[in-house]
């Protein structure tokens, strides 16, 4: 079951779901727009298999279903719009370790992107010509489900709500520069829409194994990473335990759970693509000026 977010012709911001290749109206469906966003469904613990079916099987006995499917051209928006914390963490596969000179880390490392950098499914990143190479870094993203301090890794899976994809574009020249100088890595992470995420979100409930899952990047169709979630050096539960030591988890925070090898720079009208097996497909265009 997949769910996203999208923005109507009267310019509102709802809920769609893609059932078996056709979208349909969430919104509309549930409570007569009782819902609105997808961080409120998490917020009110109802992001889950049961619920969402409940709600899809009461339109059915009406017969009604085909009244919410959505028509035309989807405009999508973010999964999540305003995550409180967006958490990353680098050099998570032993191949990216491997092909940046890097020493495998014995402890995750941590960093974050500001929400400026968030863009939809279709949407264009956007950067300057003169910051030099940037580069692209598919991911499986991690949405926190309900608010957590100190959370240890056998519970740390209650507090994922679903999984969505991410790809952590990176400002390659300018990060190298600024470790050299030994600056956090912040500026060459967090230009605007250098976080393309979704178009799905996808219930905890519907993924039995959120590590083993393909992961697919490529520029105007040839491939450049190519891996599976079981390959991560730190496994989602032990990076929801590493933050929480440091920090309270909110409902809606994104996770980012690392990029594979096969890391290559984007240049101005490149296509690129992620795909995340069980998950979907998130496209977007470059552009630098």
């Amino acid at each position: 079951m997949k769910l996203f977010q999208f923005i109507s012709d009267d310019s509102n911001l709802q809920i769609g779901i893609d059932l078996d290749g056709k979208f349909y109206n969430f919104t509309r469906m549930s409570h007569n727009g009782f819902i609105a966003s997808l961080q409120e469904l998490i917020e009110k613990d109802i992001f889950n298999l049961e619920y969402l079916n409940s709600v899809i099987e009461t339109v059915k006995k009406d017969g009604s279903l085909s009244n919410y499917e959505i028509q035309g051209n989807i405009k999508f928006d973010v999964p999540i719009l305003n995550p409180q914390k967006i958490l990353c963490y680098g050099v998570n596969y032993v191949a990216h370790a491997e092909e940046g000179d890097n020493p495998i880390p014995d402890e995750p490392i941590l960093f974050a992107k500001t929400q400026n950098t968030l863009l939809p499914h279709k949407g264009v990143i956007t950067f300057p010509k003169k910051i030099g190479r940037v580069d692209h870094e598919i991911e499986l993203g991690v949405v926190i489900g309900k608010e957590g301090k100190n959370i240890h890794e056998n519970d740390a899976m209650k507090y994922v709500a679903g999984y969505t994809i991410i790809n952590d574009i990176s400002a390659r020249k300018m990060q190298i520069d600024d470790l050299e100088k030994s600056h956090p890595w912040l500026r060459s992470k967090s230009y605007d829409t250098f976080c393309p995420v979704g178009p799905y979100l996808i219930p905890k409930d519907s993924i039995s194994d959120p590590h083993n899952i393909d992961l697919t990047l490529k520029i105007n169709g040839e491939v450049k990473q190519q891996s599976n979630t079981s390959l991560m050096i730190f496994k989602i539960p032990k990076l929801i335990n590493f933050a929480s030591e440091i920090m309270t988890l909110k409902a809606g925070d994104i996770i980012c759970t690392g990029t594979p090898s096969g890391i290559s720079e984007i240049v101005d009208g490149d296509i690129v693509t992620c795909e995340l097996s069980k998950i979907g497909l998130l496209s977007n265009s470059v552009k630098s000026e």
